[in-house]
């Protein structure tokens, strides 16, 4: 499958403008109506075979799912189609002003992501897997990679990306669509077992992406606080985790409330003053 490229069209509507930070290079991207209208996201997963028009409808219900329960963090399904050229199944939410959660921790000083970002992320999160656990919905295959963030007057802010894509690939698409590539770390043992995908396999992947945001503080100030919580969501054993990702934010948020806050790091230029040779050092 080729890359998507800005100029590119797919289904005959939508024109390619730039890349967007995905799970591998070429396949995710901003694009926009040829005749005008809202900008939007675009992601193609590559086929083994053209699915039929019936199975592209059922696609895009599948993935509508999410955005039925109400919750701020999962975008609408604008549009969806395959491209014959590429051999890739598309789909196009609304642009979201954000990056990914490995690009923002990429940028980050040493001190790490600040805590009340971090409070709300985690509360964020938590919300949206509890919004769709009650709805039934499982994502299956959360990863840093699936989570946009982005910062406004209200603070930290998420989007979830792809629930339901890992339950209609098992079901209905597993001889012809082929898995995403990457973000093994945080696929939970019970993963690779057969049938639907327990609640456990998120609970999993949310301890594991909150470890990321907790490992963010890189100057030791943190170290010996979060780690056990971090084990106790991430066991191997689904039995031996929280029960819901709700249970897991009961037990992190006192955790939280007890970390140092970072003091922010001077400016690349800032130079401190020279002491003033008229004041004597303490003794």
């Amino acid at each position: 499958m080729s890359p998507l490229i800005p100029g590119d069209i797919l289904g005959g509507t939508w024109r390619v403008v730039r890349p967007a930070l995905g799970d591998e290079p070429g396949v995710e991207c901003q694009v926009e109506p040829t005749q005008g209208g809202e900008a939007g996201r675009l992601t193609l997963w590559r086929t083994l075979r053209a699915p039929s028009r019936a199975e592209i409808e059922h696609f895009t219900h599948v993935l509508s799912e999410a955005q039925r329960t109400g919750h701020a963090a999962f975008a609408p399904v604008v549009d969806a189609g395959y491209d014959e050229a590429r051999e890739g199944l598309w789909l196009v939410r609304p642009w979201w002003s954000g990056e990914s959660l490995p690009s923002m921790l990429r940028g980050l000083h040493d001190i790490g992501l600040d805590l009340p970002d971090l409070r709300a992320l985690a509360r964020q999160l938590a919300g949206a897997l509890t919004a769709a656990r009650s709805a039934g919905l499982v994502h299956g295959r959360l990863r840093p990679a699936r989570v946009l963030v982005a910062s406004g007057p209200a603070g930290a802010r998420l989007s979830v990306l792809d629930v339901g894509l890992e339950h209609f690939r098992r079901t209905h698409a597993a001889g012809w669509l082929k898995p995403p590539e990457g973000g093994a770390d945080y696929l939970a043992p019970e993963w690779k077992e057969n049938g639907p995908l327990p609640a456990s396999t998120d609970v999993f992947a949310f301890g594991r992406i909150l470890r990321d945001m907790l490992a963010s503080r890189r100057d030791g100030a943190w170290k010996g606080r979060w780690e056990s919580w971090v084990e106790r969501a991430t066991a191997p054993a689904p039995h031996e985790r929280f029960g819901d990702a709700a249970e897991a934010l009961d037990a992190l948020l006192p955790i939280l409330n007890t970390l140092p806050t970072p003091v922010s790091p001077p400016p690349d230029n800032y130079q401190p003053e020279p002491p003033d040779p008229l004041v004597l050092p303490p003794r």
